[in-house]
């Protein structure tokens, strides 16, 4: 069974179509290609006449001042809590310091083995005063989470190789004062 959804005019849309287009918008002009052993179900009570929409908090919302690019570092970006592992090209940054805690991501691409991206962010987030937590695989993503500030600021590594390119995301969530 192929979940769906209903669009704006109640037409059922299957989610694989809706993920697609979502990734086909991350793509980097179809190098790389993704692979999924399982697929989505999902169990609905509501009648043909319900119409569902996201619900959408605050909070989820990126603030007027957030900022993201592709192909390099947004201005501003703090590389000193989120540095660029050498051999690293950035593949898209985001950046916004006005919420609190603090948020940055970088995702890019190297040809270094997944381990060496976990060691080298290992080494630089636990130099500022992250905890390292055991590293764990899902599928063919490695990831690994640091924590501070009694788990109040976060941040997390996840690395996947996909036909021989390695594309890494580090994605951290910091108290304001961590960025200046």
């Amino acid at each position: 069974m192929t979940a769906q959804l209903r669009n704006r005019r109640g037409a059922l849309v299957p989610v694989v179509a809706i993920a697609a287009v979502l990734l086909a918008g991350c793509s980097d002009g179809g190098s790389t290609s993704a692979q999924s052993t399982s697929s989505p179900t999902t169990t609905s009570s509501a009648s043909p006449t319900d119409t569902a929409s996201p619900t959408v908090s605050a909070s989820d919302t990126p603030s007027s001042s957030a900022s993201s690019t592709v192909n390099a570092l947004v201005p501003g970006f703090p590389t000193k809590v989120i540095p660029i592992m050498p051999g690293s090209t950035p593949l898209s940054t985001s950046y916004d310091a006005t919420t609190n805690p603090a948020k940055a991501s970088l995702v890019a691409s190297t040809t270094s083995a997944s381990a060496q991206i976990l060691s080298y962010y290992s080494g630089q987030f636990t130099s500022q005063g992250f905890t390292a937590v055991a590293p764990t695989r899902v599928g063919t993503t490695d990831s690994q989470d640091f924590v501070r500030s009694n788990g109040k600021e976060t941040v997390n590594v996840a690395v996947v190789v996909v036909d021989g390119r390695t594309t890494y995301t580090v994605g951290a969530t910091v108290n304001p004062s961590a960025l200046k």
